[in-house]
Order: C-alpha cells, then sequence, then structure tokens
C-alpha cells in the first residue's frame, strides 16, 4: 500500500549575504558659488572704491596670502571623551575614534592682519570621504582683525580671548586662553629634550566648516567644507619635546569643557611659521538653518 506520507521537505539553506556596495557618507557637492561675478557695474558715475571686507573703505583686513611669520605654539596632545569629540565636528566631517586631539596655545605674529596677538585651539583629527585631515572645532584669538578674517574667510569659528602670553619659567613654559576672565583652556610643557616636527600631530591637510546664514525668515543657511593645504610652507625654527598638561574647565560660555582631558598624550614648544592663502571649496549645499 502506497504511504500517504508526504516527502521530508528538504531543509533550505542559509542564502548567502550580498554584499551591497557602501553608500557615500555624504551627498556630492552642489555647484552654488560661481567662478565669475553674476554683476559688475558699469556705470562708470556709481562706481565707488570698494575694499576686501566691510567698511569697504578702511577694510579691517586684506585679501589673502596672511603670513603667519612667527608662532610660538605650547602644544599637548589629549585624548578627549570619544562622543564628546564626536559631536563637536560638523557633518559632513567625521570625527576619527580613538585619536587623540592637540590643544594649542600661541603668541603669533600675521601679517598684515595683526602684527601681536594670542591665539588658542583644540584641534581634532577628522576624515572628509577618503580623505584624513585636521578640524578646528574652537578657536580663540585677542584681536578682532584675526578673528573676522578667519570668520569671513577661512570658516574658521574664531571669537575674541583676552590678551594673554606665555610664561617662560625655568624648564616650564604655562600659557591660557581666557575671556573676560574666565579660563577656557590651559597648557603647560616642561622641556626634555629636542623633538621633530615630524612627529606633531596634524598634517598638511585642513578643514573647516563656514555656515552663512540668510537674513530672511525661514531660509536655508549655505554650508561649505573649505580645506586649506599647508604642509608646503611650513617652516620649524625650534621644537622641543617634554611633559605636557591641559585642562579645559568649566564654565558657561563654551562647550569646550566637554572635550577635557581623559589622558594626556605628548607634549612640545615650538617656533613655527607657514603661509595662509587662500583655501578651496571643496563642498558646499543649502542645508537647514538649524538642526534641534
Amino acid at each position: 500500500m502506497a504511504s500517504n506520507k508526504k516527502p521530508a521537505a528538504a531543509k533550505r539553506r542559509p542564502s548567502k549575504t550580498v554584499s551591497k556596495a557602501p553608500k557615500p557618507v555624504f551627498p556630492p557637492s552642489a555647484q552654488i558659488t560661481p567662478r565669475e561675478p553674476t554683476y559688475i557695474p558699469t556705470d562708470a558715475e556709481r562706481r565707488r572704491p570698494e575694499g576686501w571686507s566691510a567698511p569697504f573703505l578702511s577694510s579691517p583686513y586684506n585679501e589673502p596670502p596672511h603670513p603667519m611669520e612667527s608662532a610660538k605654539m605650547l602644544i599637548v596632545e589629549f585624548w578627549p571623551d570619544q562622543q564628546a569629540m564626536i559631536d563637536a565636528v560638523p557633518y559632513p566631517l567625521e570625527a576619527i575614534p580613538d585619536r587623540p586631539g592637540v590643544a594649542i596655545c600661541g603668541d603669533n605674529r600675521q601679517m598684515p592682519t595683526s602684527q601681536k596677538f594670542q591665539e588658542g585651539m583644540i584641534v581634532l583629527p577628522v576624515k572628509f570621504g577618503n580623505q584624513t585631515g585636521s578640524f578646528t572645532p574652537y578657536i580663540w584669538t585677542s584681536t578682532d582683525e584675526a578673528m573676522i578674517a578667519a570668520r569671513e574667510i577661512s570658516g574658521r569659528p574664531k571669537l575674541v580671548c583676552d590678551h594673554n602670553e606665555i610664561q617662560e619659567v625655568g624648564s616650564q613654559a604655562m600659557s591660557r586662553i581666557t575671556r573676560r576672565g574666565e579660563t577656557l583652556l590651559r597648557v603647560s610643557v616642561t622641556l626634555e629634550k629636542h623633538g621633530n616636527f615630524r612627529d606633531l600631530p596634524f598634517g598638511g591637510n585642513w578643514f573647516s566648516v563656514r555656515k552663512m546664514q540668510m537674513p530672511e525668515r525661514d531660509r536655508p543657511a549655505l554650508k561649505q567644507v573649505i580645506h586649506h593645504g599647508l604642509g608646503g610652507s611650513f617652516k620649524v625654527f625650534s621644537i622641543w619635546q617634554g611633559r605636557g598638561f591641559c585642562e579645559m574647565p568649566g564654565q558657561s560660555f563654551s562647550a569646550v569643557c566637554r572635550l577635557n582631558p581623559k589622558k594626556i598624550g605628548r607634549a612640545w614648544y615650538a617656533h613655527v611659521s607657514w603661509d595662509l592663502d587662500f583655501g578651496k571649496i571643496v563642498w558646499e549645499h543649502w542645508v537647514p538653518a538649524m538642526i534641534p
């Protein structure tokens, strides 16, 4: 007698996972900024002198290059809180995890913008597509000429700070960034040996993010990634390595304190120079004015 049992169904083998092409990290750049002016005054009687920046008859800074003739910098490597580091890097840049950041305080001379000024900054390692480089989420300067030029042209988020200078006592060099009397950043280095500029934890690719708001309600903002390459013009006059320390004390003005170090790495006291020339817009888009 024929059996009524149905043959057992063959066990289905697990299907092989088909790897999909990775999605791009960010959309390609839109073409927004034109290469040539879209309007040039033609009426000779209506043409007036117009400088590089407002006020146009007495511009506070000139067009690049802005050569940094001298920068004496305390440079301290540190490991910040990883989530705070990720949050400090704006889209479309991306923080590189498990890599150290750098705290810098310098006494600078950048001609002709500022003959003498203090500058401090936090530098974080980032990726832009398949490129790696450095990004400054926080940067301060003691002159408004340097601040305006950075914000309007290179896209760096400079704010004005009080003027302090590096203090040298024995084998130790110390400095701090203060604003309205409150300390935002404090660094110190105790010198031990000659250093090598090739060990400095930042390279030739520097990225900044410029976001320009429109004056009308409900308009999008223009966001740009600007690239500067400083490698070819970088010169070292002196560099010493040693033990370092840095801190970003808590205060109400700046979120830099969220990056307060979990661990301190290498440290240097360097005297260097470089040329800050025109940058290159490598990405731009109209974006929401704010992201809650």
